[in-house]
């Protein structure tokens, strides 16, 4: 006599636990935003101060632009602290706020600033620099992989769409390879998320390994 296991796909995975507790979440995204913008600001800070030391002009455009989107992103950081500070007080999550909040972060400050960042280390080597980039590479690459996560419990991320518990695995397929102008944002997005991870690493690869020391202007 045989065991047969019938697995019901028209049922909705309602007991599918895929992320953490909104609380959990909440809590690390505001410790993980907090900690990279204070990253970004010990790189300007940096930055600025061996500024005219600087011999690339390319180094010395990226600085700058490094610097206008460091300002940016505190107007997004504060947009996405509303957003979590909101989740922590009511215990409820405008999932539309959050991925608006955590699609910015990207557009905003993850894509632009270490791309700027690995132009102006790639061009101006210094060893001054090696270690800001080192640790606010670092920083950025953990709020990266923190949200994946983020993005999971938000379903906003095209990979995992087959784990969302609302509906049963056939909908959730078919949703998937919908390509509708939502999902294809949703994939823009997730694909600017593994470019920033991989800049991101490409940051820390190249000022692991230090640079040429410089003199301070007097």
């Amino acid at each position: 006599m045989g065991i047969r296991i019938i697995l019901d796909d028209d049922k909705p995975a309602e007991n599918l636990e895929w992320a953490p507790p909104l609380r959990v979440i909440s809590i690390v995204t505001l410790l993980a935003a907090t900690l990279d913008l204070l990253a970004d600001f010990l790189v300007c800070n940096r930055i600025a101060e061996f500024l005219p030391n600087f011999q690339s002009q390319k180094a010395i455009y990226a600085a700058y632009g490094y610097f206008f989107f460091a300002g940016v992103s505190v107007i997004v950081y504060i947009f996405e602290m509303i957003d979590v500070c909101q989740s922590l007080k009511y215990e409820v999550e405008n999932v539309y706020t959050a991925r608006l909040a955590k699609s910015l972060v990207l557009a905003l400050e993850e894509v632009p600033m270490p791309t700027l960042l690995n132009i102006l280390f790639t061009n101006e080597p210094r060893l001054s620099l090696a270690n800001p980039v080192f640790f606010s590479s670092w920083i950025k690459l953990v709020a990266l992989t923190w949200g994946i996560i983020k993005f999971c419990k938000l379903r906003f991320f095209w990979p995992c769409l087959p784990c969302n518990p609302k509906h049963d695995r056939r909908e959730n397929i078919r949703r998937m390879f919908t390509f509708t102008a939502y999902r294809c944002a949703m994939i823009l997005v997730n694909i600017c998320h593994f470019y920033c991870i991989y800049i991101v690493i490409r940051n820390i690869m190249a000022s692991a390994n230090g640079g040429r020391p410089i003199k301070a202007n007097e």
